[in-house]
């Protein structure tokens, strides 16, 4: 089980359901020292927590997993994370009792023209089944952002829901209690609750491809020009440990979202991932 962060398709290491997010143009990428070296390390513990799944020491319902991945560009709620330049991604798991994992992931990021980042991550998550054609999620996660150049910590919690009908209909519902925003033109919005809702579709086409589509809000309470819709489709392919998907996406223009630094996601991305 992998944390799905949004349901809205967004092309990161902690988006697995619905997430995904733009630009196909693979472009040569200059790697820093500091988030290469921290995506090493995740590469590592995903090889060992491979290793050790298939070792005889795993207790009974034990599950570790993760994934790494290369996208085209990184797009969190329709706005790019990388600048519209490919990221290398990683994210590891353990399912440690029924329903509930824990995990951590990374991500390259440019939150800076012509400045490497790392976007690192954690969290808990529970999962149960209401009925036969319910499930119902919940989650806690933190995002931290190493070797970040802005001179404001942006460090958060979120705290998330969500509801899926049969595996095919979602909704889900995040709530950031505080939140460092930032306005080239208002200035700076400090500790503000941020609210995102969102839906989504999923439909099996045939065997190994699958189509995806959703709606999402993003809602920072009482802050003029902060708030913005953003949504997507998405064709998956999928063959063993294999995961391949091309994503179109759209969002409001920057007149709608002064406070959500970046290029406008989309509207193309691809993205390519090897689970384990």
């Amino acid at each position: 089980m992998t944390l799905t962060r949004g349901l809205v398709v967004t092309h990161g290491p902690q988006a697995h359901t619905l997430s995904c997010e733009r630009g196909l143009a693979w472009r040569e990428v200059v790697y820093n020292r500091f988030s290469m070296c921290a995506l090493k390390r995740l590469v590592w513990a995903a090889g060992w927590l491979a290793g050790f799944a298939a070792g005889p020491g795993v207790a009974t319902g034990a599950a570790p997993g993760g994934s790494i991945a290369v996208t085209s560009d990184y797009v969190l709620r329709g706005v790019s994370q990388s600048d519209g330049r490919p990221a290398l991604q990683g994210e590891a798991h353990w399912s440690f009792a029924p329903g509930w994992s824990s995990g951590f992931w990374a991500s390259q990021v440019r939150l800076a023209p012509a400045h490497e980042s790392a976007e690192i991550g954690s969290y808990l998550q529970w999962r149960g089944a209401l009925s036969e054609d319910f499930d119902l999620s919940a989650s806690a996660a933190h995002y931290s952002y190493a070797n970040d150049p802005r001179p404001i910590r942006y460090s958060y919690n979120e705290l998330g829901v969500s509801l899926s009908w049969r595996d095919q209909l979602y909704v889900a519902a995040s709530w950031t209690p505080k939140l460092n925003l930032y306005s080239y033109i208002d200035g700076l919005a400090g500790d503000r609750q941020v609210l995102t809702l969102e839906a989504s579709l999923h439909r099996n086409l045939r065997p190994r491809l699958d189509l995806t589509a959703g709606i999402g809000l993003y809602y920072p309470k009482d802050l003029d020009y902060a708030s913005y819709a953003y949504g997507n489709a998405a064709l998956a392919w999928h063959y063993g440990h294999w995961h391949a998907d091309l994503g179109w996406f759209w969002v409001q223009n920057a007149a709608h979202r002064r406070y959500s630094s970046g290029l406008a996601g989309g509207p193309l991305a691809a993205n390519l991932r090897w689970s384990f």
